[in-house]
């Protein structure tokens, strides 16, 4: 009697001493594969996002690109200044709606542009429209002059930061991932 309780008493510490090797790799995965799904929805976000923009585009020279890339991911992303940056809502390239402002950021949503808390990013640019693809691009922030004939390009980035160092690891050693949508179309007038 005594070895049949020491067997199972055996049984029960091996499976003990399996279970805490396995499960902190079974909560590593599943916290992964959270963060790296977290990642896909973001994807879909930005589609959207640039989406939005190009239909709010189609519209003409005095439509507001920005408000439209916003206020698409508002669900996800807050539309404010310290999220967008100088693409956010009246900063100082939100002028996508004026004759006279700047559309987008300037350098087209490079890293550098993302500082503090920034994490969203919009760019716009023109270009030439040759056998229906877009080929020669304009300078970001510009958007096609009337009777043209020139599309445009909107971009949305996200800086998106993993939480699990496995997804982190994938992001490469500044452990950052900018997930980039673009939307090309013919701008109408």
């Amino acid at each position: 009697m005594a070895t049949t309780h020491m067997v199972h008493a055996r049984k029960r510490g091996q499976a003990l001493v399996e279970m805490a090797i396995t499960l902190p790799l079974i909560v590593t995965l599943m916290l992964g594969a959270a963060d790296l799904g977290r990642a896909f929805y973001l994807n879909i976000e930005m589609a959207g996002a640039s989406r939005a923009g190009m239909r709010e585009g189609i519209k003409g020279a005095s439509s507001d690109l920005g408000n439209s890339v916003r206020n698409e991911v508002f669900d996800a992303i807050d539309n404010s200044v310290a999220v967008w940056g100088d693409t956010g809502p009246g900063a100082q390239y939100d002028g996508c709606g004026t004759a006279s402002g700047s559309c987008g950021n300037p350098s087209g949503c490079a890293p550098s542009a993302f500082s503090g808390t920034r994490v969203a990013c919009f760019a716009v640019r023109t270009c030439s429209i040759t056998n229906g693809a877009c080929s020669a691009y304009g300078a970001w922030g510009s958007r096609p002059v009337e009777g043209t004939n020139q599309g445009l390009e909107i971009q949305v980035v996200y800086k998106f930061t993993p939480v699990t160092p496995m997804i982190a690891a994938i992001a490469g050693p500044s452990g950052v991932i900018y997930i980039t949508s673009d939307t090309y179309g013919l701008e109408l007038y």
